[in-house]
């Protein structure tokens, strides 16, 4: 079979799968079996998509459910999995109505998409058809038909929209064909509301493949080796009569008398009526109704009693072998080797074997499933949620400053002029920061003003998933097991968030905070008796004298110092009792680069449909204060180093109330973290002084150990300063002098 062939007949086939039309002529289950693991695996019991940073209750939450529910995203994504995986790309394309937001996807074949060199979207040409109520085409002239052609082209400036009854296709040019209903409007988003996905991405590329493309020829061969086998037993199914005796006496007559084939049935013609001899299709030498392959026709009728038997006849039974071994096991083989060259695996290759080797089995399944939903979740459905978000908050930005009465500054006649053109880049920072100071406003008093719509800006726009449930669930004893894991790890002193990830994978760093809002009494139990020991020690070494210095105790000597870990010991019980959620800035990569109107102004595309971030969007400009990652873009495009946070009790009074006005504010510290801190080696103490050795007893100056008399009425000094100048006044001569000064203003009193 050609190349050409071989791709006609495998696109028939997965057109029928993918149309689940019954009506197929393929034999072999390999395309849907595929298909039904790899949705199996990537949608398991269902998807949630949440965003990341929802400081402000559950607006972006809230949203982003509604959106799912108007477009019954659930129910949909099988029939998105199907078409991603079999055409190889698709696209996203996003639609506001007066309700909400409709996303639509399109197969490879409905549309047409132009990057730029950067690899941003330029323009996108989507072509589809739709039905409307039967009538006499555009104006009551044309066909009596119900079907319309739609053609979008979509710029980050505006959309031309085209209706026409005749087809359209890619290659024609606007003028090739009639249209009866033509629009073109501003698009108002000002970037293009489309999201492109890919399946099998090439590394250098940008296009994708189809999940049986490159194993077309040996998916054929399987099909017709299928179709083969299941011929050999429906004609060799039953026993075959061998008879010494003539066919006539064996063989029964019909009651009916066969008809006679007509010229027109001899010639294939047929007719929906069943009443004319041209439908009875006969074989010119049985009479009988032929069959297809793997499905004989009538066939011959033997009697139910064969009598009058000479001595010398014979009748008997076969039974041939329709499949053979040979062809049945590499038939088996052939099938385990393309599930396994496309990912999966062969369901029917597992037997005898236990639940865990099962789960074991289909981890390649799952890793595949993973790759799959990171393009068509993460890259693709949380990519349009981004897009969706952003433009709610900037109608949001918009609505505000029209509802505070701030306006945007008027552009100069002259566009050329570069003090006219100075005095409007003043006028619009000046505006974005009144807009700026407006929202920081209307969240810091939740106080919305009327006629404000949209979202309000939080930060980071970041949109996750992740699956509802497992496909094979675990048992009591496999979350009793996950569970004893994650407790040993937090008595290692791995962080309980980091930790508490094996228990619940499918959770954010965030949740997991929020989850430990509770009171921890078996870690507050544990740390309390580690401080305990640790002043043990300390009282241990107070009363112990030194090895080298027999006057002195052993806890005069810096490097056997146990006071931080007291320290380490009381920062571990805080951090564990006041987990807190972070506040991320919004990301600039994923921020959809909003066009100057002066830019526009002088005919530039700079930064429209571009992935170019825009220091100042439409309506106001991206805040880039605060946040956890390691940089963030300032407003001269230079990168920031984030220090980091320190989490302070809610019992802690009296801090800074500026910063972002919203829901669990976070402190920034002023110290350095304690994970930040030298960990004790053996041979080694936790002192800043590196040239103190495990071989020397060295004392700094202000040691205590280097003061005259008893170390412990020096440490009882350094309690209650001025009680040993009252208790001895002759300690020292500066403190006779000191009392003697006392004295005597005392007696002059």
């Amino acid at each position: 079979m050609s190349e050409s062939n071989s791709k006609t007949a495998l696109d028939d086939m997965i057109k029928s799968v993918i149309n689940r039309d019954g009506r197929g002529s393929a034999d072999t289950m390999l395309l849907s079996s595929h298909l039904s693991q790899m949705k199996m695996f990537g949608i398991r019991q269902g998807v949630e998509f949440y965003p990341q940073q929802d400081n402000l209750g559950t607006q972006r939450f809230d949203f982003i459910q509604q959106v799912i529910k108007f477009n019954q995203l659930d129910a949909r994504l099988d029939a998105i999995w199907d078409r991603f995986l079999a055409y190889g790309k698709g696209l996203f394309y996003i639609r506001p109505t007066e309700k909400s937001y409709r996303i639509y996807w399109f197969n490879k074949d409905a549309y047409r998409t132009y990057y730029t060199p950067e690899g941003d979207l330029q323009e996108v040409i989507i072509i589809y058809p739709y039905k409307v109520k039967s009538s006499k085409g555009f104006a009551g002239v044309g066909l009596n038909t119900d079907k319309r052609y739609m053609r979008l082209k979509i710029t980050a400036k505006e959309i031309e929209e085209i209706h026409t009854e005749q087809e359209i296709t890619f290659e024609q040019d606007n003028t090739n064909f009639a249209a009866f209903d033509k629009k073109i409007v501003e698009n108002s988003m000002e970037f293009i509301p489309c999201v492109e996905v890919f399946n099998n991405p090439d590394a250098f590329g940008t296009d994708g493949s189809g999940e049986f493309d490159f194993l077309a020829n040996q998916i054929l061969a399987h099909d017709e080796m299928v179709k083969n086998i299941r011929a050999n037993l429906s004609f060799f199914g039953n026993p075959t009569l061998l008879s010494s005796r003539p066919k006539q006496d064996i063989v029964e007559s019909d009651s009916e008398t066969a008809q006679r084939p007509s010229i027109s049935s001899q010639s294939g013609f047929q007719s929906d009526v069943n009443l004319f001899s041209s439908t009875y299709k006969q074989d010119p030498i049985t009479r009988q109704q032929p069959g297809y392959t793997g499905k004989p026709g009538s066939g011959m009728r033997v009697p139910r009693v064969i009598a009058n038997l000479e001595p010398s006849d014979r009748v008997g039974f076969i039974t041939p072998n329709a499949v053979s071994s040979d062809q049945a096991r590499f038939s088996e083989q052939l099938r385990s080797e393309i599930r396994l060259a496309l990912g999966g695996i062969d369901d029917l290759s597992i037997t005898n074997v236990t639940a865990t080797e099962i789960k074991s089995a289909y981890g390649r399944v799952s890793a595949t499933a993973k790759k799959k939903c990171l393009q068509i979740y993460q890259y693709g459905i949380c990519k349009c949620f981004e897009l969706i978000i952003f433009q709610e908050e900037q109608i949001f930005r918009k609505s505000l400053a029209f509802a505070s009465g701030i306006k945007y500054p008027v552009l100069p006649e002259n566009i050329e002029d570069p003090k006219a053109l100075e005095k409007y880049e003043k006028q619009k920072a000046k505006y974005e920061q009144k807009l700026q100071a407006a929202v920081d406003e209307a969240v810091e008093k939740k106080e919305i003003p009327d006629g404000v719509l949209g979202l309000i800006p939080d930060g980071d726009r970041t949109v996750l998933w992740r699956w509802m449930g497992p496909v094979y669930e675990d048992t009591a004893q496999d979350k009793l097991n996950q569970s004893i894991f994650t407790r040993n790890l937090q008595e290692l002193g791995v962080d309980s968030i980091e930790a508490l990830k094996y228990l619940f994978p499918s959770k954010t760093d965030d949740e997991i905070a929020a989850m430990l809002s509770g009171f921890p009494f078996r870690m507050v139990g544990e740390v309390q008796r580690a401080y305990s020991q640790f002043i043990d020690l300390i009282n241990q070494e107070m009363r112990t004298p030194h090895p080298q210095q027999p006057n002195l105790p052993m806890a005069a000597d810096p490097r056997l110092d146990l006071t931080p870990f007291l320290y380490r010991t009381l920062e571990s019980l805080q951090k564990e009792v006041t987990y807190a959620g972070r506040y991320r800035s919004a990301d600039p990569i994923g921020t959809p680069s909003i066009p100057d109107p002066a830019d526009q102004l002088r005919g530039s595309d700079s930064g429209a449909g571009t992935g170019r971030f825009n220091e100042f969007p439409m309506g106001g400009s991206i805040p880039t204060s605060g946040g956890t990652s390691t940089t963030s873009a300032s407003a001269d495009g230079d990168q920031q180093r984030i220090q980091p946070y320190s989490v302070q009790p809610p019992a802690t009074t009296g801090g800074s109330t500026s910063g972002e006005p919203i829901q669990g504010r976070i402190q920034q510290g002023g110290r350095t973290p304690e994970f930040t801190s030298s960990i004790p080696v053996p041979g080694s103490t936790v002192d800043s002084e590196p040239s103190n050795r495990p071989n020397q007893l060295r004392f700094p100056n202000s040691n205590p150990i280097q003061q005259r008399g008893s170390a412990d009425l020096y440490a009882f000094d350094q309690q209650q300063p001025g009680i040993l100048q009252q208790l001895f006044p002759n300690f020292s001569g500066d403190n006779q002098r000191a009392a003697n000064g006392k004295r005597g203003k005392r007696g002059k009193s």
